[in-house]
């Protein structure tokens, strides 16, 4: 698997992902340099207010990275309702944190899914809505990082998830099991969708980041 980023001291999470086939992933850190969006993305653009425009533009700019990487040119990422739609023959995802963008591309993997977010960001009045009781009951056995990493191993889930099963699934259609001694998790499907349910064939790995917590989650076929 292809790494970029534009921060040395962020190489050191290189060698952790695990090295699947035609499959880039990118960090950019916001604000470091302008972006330069690709065709049809500018006239996306032209809606957004300034800061929805930075997370916009820093998105594309790292799908494009990973884009390169994989040997491929920069290909305009659309969007429908809910989520980016990626040109044929390939599947990607897109995150945003306060800091940073991030982005994977594939074209041999079925689905992908990633995303950063800040540690302490889920606070405990939120857990009922987010988690389900026996993800709940496992924390407090956990190093304090826990309910971040499992919130961002959902998003990454459902990102890899939608565009197979074209379903929304909830928060509480879906639990994460996380193994911290190989920094992987699984996620187990509870709903009724039948395609939704090849989130479980799914694995995903995480990393600590300063105050980040950076997810890569993958659907092979």
């Amino acid at each position: 698997m292809h790494w970029f980023c534009d921060t040395p001291s962020l190489q050191q999470i290189d060698p952790a992902w695990p090295r699947l086939p035609n499959t880039a992933i990118a960090l950019l850190q916001k604000g470091k340099t302008d972006f330069e969006l690709q065709g049809a993305e500018q006239v996306l653009a032209q809606q957004m207010n300034d800061n929805r425009l930075a997370d916009f533009a820093a998105g594309r700019a790292c799908a494009h990275l990973a884009q390169k990487q994989l040997g491929l040119s920069a290909q305009p990422i659309l969007r429908d309702e809910r989520a980016p739609v990626w040109p044929k023959g390939q599947c990607g995802s897109i995150s945003h944190a306060k800091d940073w963008a991030l982005a994977a591309v594939s074209t041999s993997l079925r689905g992908i899914g990633v995303d950063v977010e800040t540690q302490g960001r889920v606070k405990q009045k939120l857990y009922r809505a987010l988690f389900r009781p026996e993800e709940v009951n496992a924390f407090p056995s956990c190093p304090d990082a826990a309910p971040s990493v499992a919130f961002a191993a959902k998003e990454a889930g459902y990102k890899a998830i939608y565009p197979i099963g074209g379903a929304y699934v909830g928060f509480q259609e879906a639990s994460v099991e996380l193994d911290w001694q190989s920094r992987s998790f699984r996620i187990r499907y509870h709903g009724n969708h039948k395609a939704s349910k090849a989130l479980e064939s799914g694995v995903g790995y995480w990393r600590l980041i300063d105050s980040y917590v950076i997810v890569f989650f993958a659907i092979q076929d």
